[in-house]
């Protein structure tokens, strides 16, 4: 199994910034994503949108691996200092995991990049030719 988007693409293409074999590890989850997204058909497609998807889905999992692995509160909401109650700021709805929001901001990203390219259609075709 192979990620859609190369380190070079990532660097060259897209100007990513992050270190190889963090690219490395993002993108192949993300092709995943990707890849169940699209049924599978995406693996037959050759168009950049693929690898796109892929650069900046993998930002998405960088970035929050990052956030997760500093364990920071982020910016505060609100504090209340008598009781000693302080809440931040966070990109997720109440109750949503790290892993939701990344499906989520991911899913958002993919449907940006391949919903002209009539990969992520889920209906059935008949195979009839419109004639018109």
């Amino acid at each position: 199994m192979q990620a859609y988007a190369d380190y070079a693409f990532y660097i060259d293409t897209y100007h990513g910034e992050m270190e190889e074999v963090d690219f490395d590890r993002h993108a192949l989850s993300a092709s995943q994503y990707i890849r169940a997204m699209t049924y599978n058909r995406s693996d037959g497609y050759a168009g950049d949108e693929l690898k796109y998807a892929v650069c900046e889905s993998s930002d998405i999992l960088h970035e929050l691996s990052e956030k997760t692995r500093s364990n920071s509160g982020g910016e505060k909401k609100s504090e209340n200092t008598d009781g000693y109650s302080v809440s931040y700021v966070v990109e997720g709805k109440d109750g949503e995991t790290v892993l939701e929001l990344a499906g989520r901001k991911i899913g958002d990203v993919i449907r940006k990049w391949l919903l002209p390219t009539g990969l992520l259609y889920a209906g059935a075709r008949c195979g009839h030719v419109d004639k018109h």
